[in-house]
């Protein structure tokens, strides 16, 4: 199970195009080198149940913990998280949290950001390594299969 590669990155507020363009992108790099991919997208019809929040908020809070609970076992099931940290990739709250709970797992983490961004300090102490490029981080990726 752990051979697994995680995806981390926004998806609060992202178009669906921005939050599974790059991560489709990542599923057939690995998928060619026989590495599974946790891809956190797959569940979008959560995103969906999401309409009319205020209404329900029961509901949507059992909804939301359920999948909070299926990412971070995702994440433990992972031997690489791979992390998109751009500042243009959006909010990214969620994202910091399953870094953090990737770090205390001692998960490999490599970051993917834009050189001018400034990336806040936990972040790069947290992070094995960070590339600029996303075919440098899919390469970063596979080298620890």
């Amino acid at each position: 199970m752990k051979e697994h590669a995680y995806l981390i990155g926004p998806m609060e507020d992202c178009t669906v195009e921005h939050m599974t363009g790059w991560r489709n992108e990542v599923n057939d790099y690995m998928h060619e080198l026989g590495i599974p991919v946790f891809d956190p997208t797959r569940r979008m019809t959560f995103h969906d149940q999401m309409d009319g929040f205020a209404q329900d908020t029961y509901r949507n809070l059992n909804i939301c913990k359920r999948i909070f609970k299926q990412d971070l076992q995702e994440v433990s099931n992972s031997r690489v998280v791979i992390a998109d940290i751009r500042r243009s990739s959006g909010r990214g709250t969620g994202s910091s949290c399953e870094i953090m709970f990737a770090h205390m797992r001692n998960k490999i983490i490599i970051l993917w950001a834009d050189p001018e961004d400034p990336i806040h300090p936990f972040l790069e102490a947290m992070g094995t390594e960070k590339h600029y490029a996303l075919k440098d981080v899919l390469k970063a990726a596979a080298s620890y299969y």
